[in-house]
């Protein structure tokens, strides 16, 4: 996975993703628009045969969208921990 920013501002994040598609960005998307901190959050797949997608986040005022992009990946991370967990648990019904 390679990011390459294509805008950076207080309040304002852009970022080119490329190798990911719809799986990652969406769940991406998803997290970040439970931060109280983010006013939009959204992403494109420009081209349907290219997997790189861009995504961009607009927070209010008092955060920063660096921050904030932080927060979701470590959120999605302890997402993955606990869907681990849970599976190791598992049982296989007779």
């Amino acid at each position: 996975m390679n990011l390459k920013v294509l805008l950076k501002s207080k309040n304002e994040l852009r970022l080119e993703i490329q190798g990911e598609g719809h799986t990652f960005c969406n769940l991406l998307q998803y997290v970040l628009l439970q931060d109280k901190a983010v006013e939009m959050a959204g992403y494109d797949v420009p081209h349907p045969l290219v997997p790189n997608s861009v995504l961009y986040v607009r927070t209010k005022r008092e955060s920063s969208p660096g921050k904030a992009l932080e927060r979701a990946l470590a959120k999605v991370g302890e997402m993955s921990n606990e869907f681990l967990e849970k599976l190791d648990k598992a049982t296989v019904p007779s």
